[in-house]
Order: structure tokens, then sequence, then C-alpha cells
């Protein structure tokens, strides 16, 4: 991981997952409409993502290949969240992303 200005560099979507994703489930009991309870299971992004996302910095994998770019989503287990601020790779470290 690398920070240039408003930008987070990660080599590979191995180490923006690990900056990303918090991986611990929680799950939520919920009565649903018809009165039976049920539970609702999800997996938090982590504080420093939301920090950054809060502070408007943006996100490049440097990998042409990369499988988080493509589809802008991260996923624990069975659950899938968008991410933002995800920019392309186009091979040169910049300073700054409009």
């Amino acid at each position: 991981m690398n920070t240039v200005g408003n930008i987070i560099y990660f080599d590979n979507d191995n180490e923006f997952y690990e900056f990303c994703v918090t991986p611990k489930l929680f799950v939520t009991p919920f009565i649903d409409r018809l009165g039976n309870e049920n539970y609702y299971t999800d997996f938090s992004l982590s504080n420093q993502y939301n920090e950054s996302i809060n502070n408007g910095i943006k996100f490049v994998i440097k990998d042409k290949n990369s499988q988080i770019y493509k589809r802008k989503k991260v996923s624990y287990r069975t659950i899938t969240k968008d991410i933002q601020n995800l920019c392309a790779w186009d091979g040169n470290e910049i300073d700054e992303i409009d």
C-alpha cells in the first residue's frame, strides 16, 4: 500500500481486501412480516476504509486483472458490498484524481 496525494495504491486485490474488509460476521435478529423471528447476517467495511471515503480518498489496485476493480465489489463468505472511489490503474502513479 502506498499513499500519494489523495490516492491510496494497492499492489493487488488481497492487499485492498485486507484494508477494506473487517472479517467478522454479525447477526441481527428481526421479526418478519409473518411474526417469525429471523436473522440478518452482514459484515462491516473497515474503519480505515470508511474514514478514507469520508475524506475523499480514491483507491487504485495496480493489477490490470483485478476482480475487485472489475466488479466494484468485495465479498465475505456469501455477502457482497459495493466499493466506492475505486479508480482504474493506468500504469502510472499520480497524486490526484478528480
